[in-house]
This record gives structure tokens, C-alpha cells and sequence, in this order.
């Protein structure tokens, strides 16, 4: 039990690093801290269906995944997938692409039992990590 819990101390610190040093700036915004409550949001997914953040409030743990759908971020899509599996926690991957369909021939072509979110104005990405440069 004690290394399950190393190990997902590791996998959290691996989804932090892979956040914030990937094509992100963070601004002098107003980002959530830690500690604080998450922001609540509505985002579709690429199979149509909205997702609610405060609807897994009380009810679950929750990874909020920013992905820039990269082929490093193939690999941790399964990462997230044993985590899933493993601890029965909820990942919400929220896509930091401008455009729709480049996200939904990622999340068809990686085939994770998690939804894959659009963000295309990038609201939830700039509330939750600051400024975001996207790669090209």
C-alpha cells in the first residue's frame, strides 16, 4: 500500500512537470493556487457530451489533464489510463489545441476510456495555468 502511494505521489509530480513545461508561460493572472477550490467549468468533449467539473464534487478524485495532444503526450494518456484504472479516480484531459478537430483525431487515434475535452479560447487552461503559448 505504502509504494502505491509513492507511486502516485510520482505520477502526480510527473503530470505537474508535464503542465507546466510544455509550450506554457505562466502570467501575472489570477490562477488557481493551491489549496484553494477548483474553478467549476462546462467544456465539451470531442464525442459531444459536456462535462461539469463540480459534478464530481463529494463523489470522486478528479485529474484535470491539460494536453497539447504531442507524441509524448500518447504515453501519458496511458499513464493516466493505469491511474484510472488503478485508483478509480476521474481524468478529465482538456486540450490546449485551437483546433477542434486536430483534438478529436487525437483522442480517436489514442483510444482512452477518459473524455477529452475543448477548450479552443483557452478559458480553462489561462484560469487554471496562467498564459498559454501554443506550439506549432
Amino acid at each position: 500500500m505504502k509504494y502505491k502511494l509513492y507511486l502516485l505521489s510520482f505520477y502526480f509530480y510527473l503530470i505537474i512537470i508535464s503542465i507546466t513545461s510544455h509550450g506554457m508561460t505562466h502570467a501575472d493572472a489570477d490562477i488557481v493556487q493551491v489549496g484553494t477550490e477548483a474553478p467549476d467549468f462546462t467544456l465539451p468533449s470531442t464525442r459531444g457530451k459536456n462535462f461539469t467539473l463540480s459534478a464530481y464534487r463529494g463523489i470522486k478524485p478528479v485529474i484535470i489533464w491539460f494536453s497539447d495532444c504531442c507524441g509524448g503526450c500518447e504515453g501519458r494518456a496511458k499513464v493516466m489510463q493505469g491511474l484510472l484504472e488503478d485508483y478509480g479516480i476521474e481524468i478529465l484531459a482538456i486540450s490546449m489545441l485551437s483546433k477542434t478537430h486536430q483534438t478529436v483525431e487525437f483522442a480517436e487515434r489514442i483510444d482512452v476510456p477518459f473524455p477529452f475535452l475543448i477548450d479552443t479560447e483557452f478559458k480553462v487552461v489561462k484560469g487554471y495555468v496562467g498564459k498559454y503559448i501554443p506550439e506549432t
